[in-house]
């Protein structure tokens, strides 16, 4: 298809098995991480093609957040589509958080797509292109010991609105993909009890969110899924 994407988080889990499936449709990629640079899973990107540029950047920093921009402008040009895909989870009581853990949170997970998206604006306007922000059930329920995470994922679906209400008469998408449990890394801090719980149920893969972005950014452009909320089957909320 020949598209130009940024993808963020790419190193591993969901974004990196998007970028596997972009580079087998011909996409050119530029594919961001702390540890990109470095991630072990390089070759198998390679394997699919060398369609595709890296760069480590820490996207919780406003000058990381610029240095991925302009990399992607030498590298590509403008883009036609953003993948908001980076973000942490920290568990933590009531009354256990510390203001660097709050603020580290809400910098990726709320303050990058934001900062990401007003950079590439223009880009995507004049391509009419599509945005993509990955949030999250809990930017739907709130999960106790993760207030500061659901604040932040309520967050992105509030600018994702915000930012549809905006572009749509432009001819961008606005597309916001909600997972439940998905078998990744996420989660630092988690206790048993929450380990268990993910267990017990037969998480999604990084594979099946993929597919379900794929299929939303290979939709007809006058077709846009807003908001898409992805959960195992036996996943009760």
């Amino acid at each position: 298809m020949g598209r130009k994407v940024l993808i963020t988080g790419a190193s591993k889990g969901i974004g990196l098995s998007l970028a596997k499936l972009l580079l087998k449709k011909g996409d050119t990629l530029v594919l961001t991480a702390r540890t990109m640079e470095s991630s072990p899973h390089l070759k198998e990107l390679e394997e699919i093609s060398n369609n595709f540029y890296t760069i480590n950047a820490d996207l919780s920093k406003a000058e990381d957040i610029e240095k991925v921009y302009n990399f992607t402008k030498e590298k590509i040009g403008s883009i036609d589509i953003l993948v908001n895909n980076a973000g942490r989870g920290i568990y933590a009581p009531l009354g256990t958080e510390t203001a660097k853990s709050i603020k580290e949170i809400l910098d990726l997970n709320v303050f990058a797509p934001i900062y990401l998206t007003n950079l590439f604006a223009e880009d995507l306007v004049a391509n009419k292109g599509t945005i993509v922000n990955i949030a999250s059930v809990a930017g739907r329920k709130g999960f106790a010991g993760l207030s500061t995470y659901c604040a932040s994922k309520w967050a992105v679906v509030g600018f994702a609105e915000s930012v549809r209400d905006e572009l749509h008469s432009k001819g961008v998408r606005v597309i916001t993909i909600e997972p439940g449990l998905v078998d990744t890394e996420w989660g630092e801090n988690l206790p048993e009890q929450f380990i268990n719980y993910k267990k017990s149920v037969d998480m999604l893969t990084p594979d099946d969110v993929a597919n379900l972005i794929a299929y939303a950014v290979d939709a007809p452009s006058h077709v846009s899924l807003n908001e898409v909320l992805i959960r195992p089957t036996n996943q009760p909320r």
